[in-house]
């Protein structure tokens, strides 16, 4: 009797202690995987961009120009006359197309920001411009005063006519890359309301502009200059 009451004894301590160490290892694991997810992903590795192909199709009438259309900068005007022909430094600039019916526009003044702050650290001027040929001057430039991107702010001048339709109809606000001479290199339509998508847009801009630059900077002088 006293060997089976031991022996029940010991296999009833080794199925606690058993119990106690799947348990406390389950716990560790369960730590383990819950610092896992706290920790920060790599932003040098992991970053996440946003796919504006499907903004860019032909389906889409809203998407802007095409890559290779001439904008004219003499036609885009300051608040003292001055074109942005006259401005421009020789290198590429991007523009953002804005409108003071847009509601958009001043949601994503926030992305706009950023982004004139990341052209300035790449040599790339940023602008913001109107081609919209419904609100009068004065009282553009002073909505454009109140969007505070602090960014130089051109408007199409329609005395000699409107903008080309692909500029008309384009959504605003949408970024542009354009070579000196106003050739598009690139269009990035639109923005959206949840901030965490108009940041992962302002990535995919940035990392886009990179990729055209080096792409710019690895051609003849004399194909840059045509372009």
């Amino acid at each position: 009797m006293k060997f089976r009451e031991v022996l029940r004894s010991r296999l009833t301590a080794g199925i606690t202690i058993g119990v106690l160490v799947a348990y406390a290892l389950g716990a560790l694991s369960a730590n383990a995987y819950y610092q896992r997810k706290q920790e920060k992903p790599n932003s040098l590795l992991l970053t996440e961009g946003f796919d504006f192909n499907k903004f860019r199709s032909s389906d889409v009438e809203w998407r802007g120009p095409d890559a290779g259309v001439k904008i004219d900068l003499t036609r885009l005007r300051a608040k003292d006359g001055k074109a942005l022909a006259d401005v421009v430094k020789g290198r590429p600039l991007m523009i953002c197309a804005v409108n003071p019916d847009c509601g958009m526009c001043r949601a994503a003044v926030d992305e706009m920001i950023h982004l004139r702050a990341k052209m300035a650290a790449m040599g790339v001027d940023y602008y913001t411009v109107s081609f919209s040929q419904v609100n009068p001057p004065p009282s553009f430039f002073d909505y454009a005063a109140s969007l505070r991107v602090g960014a130089p702010t051109f408007l199409w001048d329609g005395e000699a006519g409107a903008p080309p339709e692909a500029l008309v109809v384009m959504g605003t606000p949408s970024h542009l890359l354009l070579n000196p001479d106003g050739t598009v290199i690139r269009v990035w339509p639109g923005s959206y309301g949840e901030i965490s998508v108009r940041q992962r847009m302002a990535r995919q801009i940035i990392a886009d502009t990179a990729v055209a630059l080096d792409t710019l900077s690895a051609l003849p002088t004399q194909i840059t200059s045509a372009r």
